[in-house]
């Protein structure tokens, strides 16, 4: 059994209180006063003084806290409920956004001053620990309260946020996705289920596409959408995962997509859009704040939660078609996960009671709130059952046992790049897989080359 501590809250909390009692009994005068008689001291009397405590008063602590990733509702949580209850410290938060997020927090390293926590994206955990930005935490969650547990946290999203062996991380969000589908499209297609595997999903695919002579009207799958210069790459991650394939080698020294596992993959996807056609290239575009699938537009995909929040907000009259299951499988049942994270700075000066904030911020109840303000799938396993949860977002939290992160390489950003153009140019129909995967190969060994 794990022995119950007092945690660095509560002593904080005693010693106030400890101080307080100092502090009233040096407003006392001095006094004489007798004192009891013993039975054995002949009633001798002895003079007791009360002493002045010159202790100075504890600094309050001011914390200051980055967040990038919210809705109107997430802000208003933090500012109104979650902010104003922590004990521990005042806090002031900067409300930023993704666009400027990274010169933000370079221009704040390089001079100094930077937040004493912030958030991070799927990216960053390598980024933080190789230019030293981040605080390892595993001397913090040794010390945790007991009903934190780090244990709570799927196995991949503990992996992510450990480099070399320290975790320097705690996800408060993940994106994670999983196959999509309208069950009035495949209804009229004739299937009774939706698909389980890639054979499968080839066949739904081709069936529910509809056409107007070549003109494609209805996607059978919605692999990637006109805009985002990663718009290719990120959906191929989860059928890398299902072909049981990797980005880079172990060691992270040598790009691994021109083995079998990624040029099958790659052979799959290019064969369901360059020659099934069961999407144009590029697909289709949003309609408003509609997807696709949301809009009746494509019958398949894999998402998020996104379908059902803009579903329920935009088009509730959809709802009732649209279904997620668990992740479909090939050589191995498995998909992609993108895990937003917290991050204590190096520079912190008050690192104490920046990790009382993070726990506080990332328990159940709190991380409830937070995930609940905006629809976000939770992080952690027991937060399934939370009130916020629909049926749809339990398949997709439940999905996370078979997740698997991004390589956990400190420039990956620039490593995707040279993947991103030769995706187009494959699903472009210009360039076969085979050349695809060995000219990214190429590429970005030349890019990791310059780290060796």
């Amino acid at each position: 059994m794990k022995r119950k501590r007092l945690s660095r809250r509560d002593f904080l909390r005693l010693s106030s209180v400890a101080t307080a009692g100092t502090v009233l009994a040096a407003c006392v005068p001095v006094t004489t006063q007798p004192a009891a008689q013993s039975s054995d001291s002949g009633g001798q009397a002895a003079e007791e003084l009360a002493v002045k405590s010159d202790a100075p008063a504890a600094e309050p602590v001011e914390l200051s806290v980055s967040v990038v990733d919210f809705a109107e509702q997430t802000q208003e949580a933090l500012d109104e409920e979650l902010f104003p209850r922590f004990e521990g410290a005042t806090i002031s938060a900067n409300y930023t956004a993704w666009n400027r997020y990274n010169e933000e927090m370079t221009t704040a390293f390089a001079g100094g001053v930077t937040p004493d926590l912030f958030q991070g994206g799927a990216v960053w955990a390598p980024q933080m620990a190789r230019r030293g930005w981040a605080l390892a935490l595993d001397d913090f969650m040794a010390s945790a309260d007991e009903d934190w547990e780090w244990d709570d946290w799927f196995p991949a999203l503990q992996d992510d946020s450990t480099i070399d062996g320290k975790i320097i991380a705690v996800p408060y969000r993940i994106d994670i996705r999983s196959f999509w589908y309208r069950k009035d499209h495949l209804t009229e297609a004739g299937f009774d289920s939706p698909p389980t595997n890639w054979e499968e999903l080839r066949e739904v695919a081709i069936a529910t596409t509809q056409r107007d002579g070549d003109t494609i009207t209805r996607e059978g799958l919605h692999y990637s959408g006109p805009t985002g210069w990663q718009r290719d790459l990120q959906p191929y991650m989860y059928f890398m995962e299902m072909a049981d394939g990797q980005f880079l080698s172990d060691d992270l020294s040598t790009c691994t997509l021109d083995s079998e596992p990624c040029i099958e993959a790659m052979t799959f996807i290019h064969q369901l859009i360059v020659k099934d056609k069961v999407q144009p290239y590029p697909g289709f575009e949003n309609q408003g704040d509609l997807g696709p699938l949301e809009a009746g537009l494509a019958s398949t995909t894999f998402n998020s939660a996104f379908p059902e929040r803009q579903a329920t907000l935009y088009a509730p009259d959809q709802l009732e078609y649209l279904e997620v299951t668990l992740p479909l499988k090939h050589k191995v049942q498995a998909t992609h996960v993108w895990v937003n994270k917290w991050f204590i700075s190096s520079l912190s000066k008050a690192p104490d009671a920046a990790w009382e904030l993070l726990e506080y911020l990332t328990n159940k109840e709190n991380s409830e709130k937070y995930c609940a303000s905006g629809s976000y799938t939770p992080p952690r396993r027991s937060l399934a059952e939370a009130d916020f949860m629909t049926d749809r977002m339990r398949v997709l939290l439940a999905s996370t046992e078979f997740a698997r992160p991004y390589p956990k390489h400190w420039r990956l950003i620039e490593l995707f790049r040279p993947f991103a153009q030769n995706l187009e140019l494959c699903l472009g129909g210009q360039q076969s897989p085979e050349d695809t995967m060995k000219a990214t190969c190429e590429a970005i060994n030349a890019i990791l080359a310059e780290d060796a």
